[in-house]
């Protein structure tokens, strides 16, 4: 639960903090919904929903163009055209109210699956974010679907990316991120902490002991076993950790 949290707190700081230059860099589509405020005209400010043909109908422009450009892009456009015919020195504002137009799937172990549509912000981590962050707390693997169907899917842990060893990954619309469940094994017997253990790979059993607090003073240490669907398998700690026989994955 603590790790949960943890992972929450992180991506909704590091939304927070690349908002508005994510914004500046989105790219206007079909879907999206725009608000347009012009300094002291009221008639000319309000809401406008971009249409399928990538169009909004404006007070006195009629149909304007406004997909493929950013809202900094349409924020001059349209204070050029308003300052050429009808105002002089017009001040606008532009901005998104509603993204619609780059939808990306997030499914899995995330809080609210469905779809995220990107707002500027497309990494990886700002739509497991907007997605609720990850259940759980154990280490959680993500793999990601590319729509342009070019790219192969990717697959990393959630560690990984906390860590930033992902963050060359960039999604676009209609791409797939789905993330597992934390795979785990479980250390049981004379151990201090009995439990389960996230499975990370490479992970031995002297790694996944240590995980569990270490043996008991009663614990056999001769005679522990793994079980791994219908195989016992033998394994002599004592000579394990006094390095006389090969750790086990």
């Amino acid at each position: 639960m603590k790790i949960s949290l943890l992972i929450t707190a992180f991506l909704a700081f590091f939304m927070s903090g690349s908002a508005q230059a994510g914004e500046a860099a989105y790219v206007l589509g079909a879907g999206d919904v725009l608000s347009v405020s012009v300094f002291e005209e009221g008639e000319l400010s309000g809401v406008f929903t971009i249409s399928e043909d990538g169009m909004i109908d404006y007070p006195l422009l009629g149909r304007l163009t406004v997909a493929g450009q950013t809202p900094t892009e349409f924020d001059g456009s349209l204070t050029d055209a308003l300052g050429k015919k009808y105002l002089k020195d017009p001040q606008i504002q532009v901005s998104v109210t509603t993204y619609g137009s780059h939808p990306v799937q997030v499914l899995g172990a995330v809080k609210k699956p469905g779809l995220v549509h990107l707002s500027g912000r497309n990494t990886v981590l700002d739509v497991i974010a907007a997605a609720g962050g990850v259940t759980g707390s154990g280490v959680a693997q993500v793999r990601v679907k590319f729509a342009n169907g070019l790219t192969e899917a990717v697959t990393f842990s959630l560690e990984d990316l906390m860590a930033d060893k992902a963050t060359s990954i960039k999604l676009s619309a209609g791409d797939v991120v789905h993330i597992s469940e934390a795979l785990v094994v479980y250390v049981s017997g004379e151990v201090n902490k009995p439990g389960s253990v996230p499975f990370i790979q490479g992970l031995t059993v002297t790694q996944a002991l240590s995980k569990s607090g270490g043996t008991k003073r009663t614990a056999r240490t001769r005679d522990a076993y793994i079980l791994r669907g219908d195989q016992r398998i033998s394994v002599n700690l004592r000579k394990v950790l006094r390095g006389k026989a090969a750790d086990i994955l």
